[in-house]
């Protein structure tokens, strides 16, 4: 992604170049590497993916200055499609725990509607965490904590008119697969179709049955393993050589 220095980032710690470094990694290597995502690159490639940090040392910021900062986002690009609020937090932090993390977006969704309807796009917000462990064997719906194992705590926020429409593009592709399907028990089935079923719109679960088929288990799941074990070993050498 491209983005201007900023003189103030690169004097915390650890430097901004560092943690934007170790995020595009998972970005590149993970979510668009094991193809986890049906929009991740394309978003990416448009210069529609902004990655705002936010460094927690001591008083962190609340939920209002957040939704500030989503506002301050699409202001600087008003074709953003991805926002990634990303938090560097110090051990002990309860932000350091998907548990304790959970609380701000829930606040965050509550802040964004009540403050910013109006001044900025809606959008659907999820939380990325290092943390993030499953206690279930593994399915489409317990693997995908898995997959949201970011350096830092992410909360992610998708412009709902992009993944709208990327929900529709799924739905037009299932109603034609399945229209093809019926089409060979003949026309009478077809029609019959056409007036009492409706496919099932819900891009989430399609994408997490796609992504369980992909890393959910052998060597798929092998490959996700390694690619974010190997991304959280290094985001901890960096950020203890910055300190």
């Amino acid at each position: 992604m491209a983005r201007a220095p900023d003189p103030r980032d690169e004097a915390c710690t650890p430097p901004a170049s560092v943690v934007h470094e170790l995020h595009d990694r998972y970005l590149r290597e993970v979510v668009e590497g094991l193809n986890l995502c049906p929009f991740a690159r394309r978003s990416r490639e448009l210069g529609r993916v902004e990655r705002p940090l936010f460094w927690v040392d001591g008083d962190a910021p609340d939920a209002r200055a957040v939704a500030e900062r989503i506002v301050e986002t699409c202001a600087h690009n008003p074709d953003v499609e991805i926002i990634l609020l990303t938090f560097v937090v110090p051990e002990g932090h309860p932000w350091a725990t998907p548990e304790g993390f959970d609380p701000l977006v829930r606040a965050l969704r509550e802040a964004y509607d009540a403050a910013c309807t109006g001044r900025a796009p809606r959008f659907y917000m999820v939380p990325f965490h290092p943390g993030n462990v499953t206690n279930f064997a593994i399915t489409p719906d317990s693997l995908v904590p898995l997959i949201r194992r970011t350096p830092d705590p992410v909360i992610q926020c998708v412009r709902a008119e992009t993944l709208d429409e990327v929900r529709r593009q799924a739905q037009r592709a299932a109603e034609g697969r399945f229209r093809e399907a019926l089409a060979q028990l003949g026309p009478e089935a077809l029609a019959l179709a056409e007036r009492s079923i409706q496919t099932d719109p819900e891009l989430s679960s399609d994408i997490a049955r796609h992504n369980f088929e992909a890393v959910g288990q052998g060597e798929g799941r092998a490959r996700l393993e390694e690619r974010i074990l190997a991304i959280l070993r290094a985001r901890d050498d960096a950020y203890d050589r910055s300190r």
